[in-house]
């Protein structure tokens, strides 16, 4: 086998084996308690994320130039089942992410194009909002790169212009968050967590969170603007309820996710959700993986080695 084609198994063989240790390590995290702890958005997308992306970065930073460092380019090798096993896995693995991107960026695109057969533009606080003739009276952001802000007719009626202002200014800092560019991250990352109850479960609890902050965002500290908006929340949950909805996975739509709670906390005006630092440390730690690894080049070629040779 050449070198190149080595150097390719070799480097997704460390990422499988990277993302199964990370996934592992999360799964063990979550039992002993992180799966308790109140955590902001950005920490539980850095959770999320962490097993493709820390699988990708010891792949590239770590396994990558202590292999180019260490082996001889050799013009064939024989490699075992073991390494071209771990490297079909990991292909497996991207191959499902891009699988899950793209049919949740195709079906955002099918709604946006049929949305505009049926909608029209209205501007509300200072926002461009499609008005759609719908039943389903859903308020959402649609999309991922450039996603839209969608309302159904009957929700703007049901509200008063204050509570259908405060509605727009909770999808809008959706928008700016980039929250469903976000999303799309946490539904294609290709890894294990994807395929267990456990990933779902944090991609539920970042969702709720985002809510929480979008309500926070919209609304400030100004007691009129929280009432507005825990007012329409309530009354877009009485129009949706008993009403069968199939809705595209790029989308942020109000009053989809814990309801009451995001109502108890606009009008009692309960305190944001702590940061843990050892989650915000997480950034910083990955820049130092690759100087940190440095002394470890020769124990990761040895381990490089016996993946190759493994069952050959």
């Amino acid at each position: 086998m050449s070198f190149a084609l080595t150097l390719c198994l070799v480097l997704l063989a460390a990422y499988a084996l990277a993302s199964l240790l990370l996934s592992a390590l999360i799964a063990v995290a979550c039992r002993a308690g992180l799966g308790r702890a109140p955590l902001a958005s950005r920490d539980l997308l850095v959770i999320r994320l962490l097993p493709a992306a820390g699988a990708g970065l010891v792949a590239l930073t770590v396994v990558l130039p202590a292999f180019l460092t260490n082996e001889p380019a050799r013009d064939v090798e024989v490699v075992g089942p073991l390494l071209v096993a771990l490297a079909l896995f990991a292909l497996l693995l991207i191959g499902a992410g891009a699988c899950r991107g793209y049919r949740a960026w195709a079906a955002a695109e099918r709604f946006l194009r049929e949305v505009r057969s049926v909608g029209r533009w209205s501007a509300s606080a200072g926002r461009r909002v499609h008005i759609l003739d719908l039943a389903d009276p859903i308020v959402a952001v649609v999309g991922g790169w450039r996603p839209w802000i969608v309302a159904a007719r009957r929700v703007m009626d049901e509200c008063t212009p204050e509570e259908f202002a405060e509605v727009v200014a909770h999808e809008t800092a959706h928008v700016r968050a980039r929250d469903n560019l976000k999303r799309l991250l946490l539904v294609a990352s290709p890894d294990p967590l994807a395929w267990l109850p456990l990933g779902a479960t944090l991609i539920d609890r970042w969702r709720t969170a985002v809510e929480f902050e979008a309500d926070a965002a919209a609304t400030g500290d100004d007691p009129r603007r929280r009432i507005a908006l825990a007012a329409a929340l309530v009354k877009v949950a009485r129009l949706s309820s008993g009403i069968a909805r199939s809705r595209p996975t790029l989308s942020m739509t109000i009053a989809a996710d814990d309801v009451e709670g995001r109502v108890r906390r606009l009008l009692e005006r309960l305190p944001a959700a702590c940061r843990p630092a050892r989650i915000r440390g997480l950034a910083a730690l990955a820049l130092l993986v690759p100087v940190a690894s440095l002394p470890l080049h020769g124990l990761v070629q040895d381990l490089i080695e016996f993946l190759v040779a493994f069952g050959r």
